[in-house]
């Protein structure tokens, strides 16, 4: 049984297992950049989007918890990974960092290389091997994010969600994705179902930020988006 395998024998029951398996394995393993709608996000975006949602240094992180639902190159958890560690060590406290972030990638190769990239950071800031592996295990979740049990609620939702049109999507899957979201209405983007399922992980008092198309705003299809979006949440479009 393979990494894939594994993370989707505990996903809650898929009708037609089967094709819906081939489709995400196809994703997993097959597709290139375009096909998964990859789209790397500079340092300074991420920071900035860090920063724009309060999840600073400054503030007790060990006692919050961060989603990011497309971890790709890493940017995002990297960053975080930093700034999670420096605020533990600013409180000198006892806790345990390993419910702190939940971070989801389903392209397996970039799965790996980020696997490798968070283990290196936590070794340079001073953790051994053993506990940056363990830390690392604890984090980093491969699977569909539409699709993976994910438990709890988030303090941060944080990223920049795929970017793939439907006609990319394999038909199984795609009709899966209907069925559970309501928001991949019309010609809806991949991206904003990924926006649905955040909000509905996100804690009452959590806040989020994502890199999106600011279509959804104006759009036919995004009309059940912005019906779901909770009250003062608003789309702010950043040149990247």
């Amino acid at each position: 049984m393979n990494d894939l395998d594994i993370a989707l024998v505990g996903q809650t029951s898929l009708p037609g297992l089967c094709p819906i398996a081939e489709a995400v394995q196809q994703l997993a393993t097959d597709s290139g950049r375009d096909e998964r709608g990859a789209i790397f996000t500079r340092k300074e975006v991420v920071d900035f989007m860090l920063d724009l949602v309060g999840y600073s240094a400054d503030q007790d992180l060990t006692s919050a918890r961060l989603l990011e639902p497309s971890f790709g190159g890493g940017e995002f958890v990297v960053a975080a990974v930093a700034r999670l560690v420096e605020s533990w060590k600013r409180r000198g406290c006892v806790a345990d960092l390993a419910a702190c972030i939940y971070a989801v990638e389903l392209h397996q190769s970039t799965f790996e290389a980020t696997r490798e990239s968070v283990r290196a950071k936590l070794k340079e800031l001073g953790f051994e091997a053993a506990e940056a592996a363990r830390l690392t295990q604890a984090w980093l979740h491969f699977g569909d994010f539409l699709l993976a049990p994910i438990p709890g609620r988030f303090d941060f939702v944080v990223g920049n969600p795929p970017y793939v049109r439907q006609e990319l999507i394999p038909a199984a899957l795609l009709e899966e994705y209907r069925r559970r979201f309501s928001t991949l209405y019309d010609r809806a983007d991949l991206y904003v179902p990924f926006i649905e399922r955040s909000l509905n992980l996100l804690a009452e008092s959590g806040q989020m930020t994502f890199i999106c198309a600011d279509r959804w705003t104006k759009n036919k299809y995004g009309g059940p988006l912005r019906a779901k979006s909770p009250a003062g949440s608003h789309c702010e479009p950043l040149s990247i």
